[in-house]
């Protein structure tokens, strides 16, 4: 499975939320409720496919 790594921080650096997920429905959820209170989030996005060797 492909898994997407979201790290959620405000505008001023300050670390809000940080998961993995393949479902992007379910991290737009996540990071919409986060908005709710805090808008101007930073929402950064890198490949978290971890290889089993």
């Amino acid at each position: 499975m492909d898994f997407i790594r979201y790290r959620v921080v405000d505008a001023d650096g300050t670390f809000l939320d940080e998961f993995s997920t393949n479902a992007p429905d379910f991290a737009r959820e996540r990071i919409d409720r986060i908005r709710k209170y805090r808008p101007n989030l930073i929402v950064t996005e890198t490949d978290d496919n971890r290889r089993k060797d």
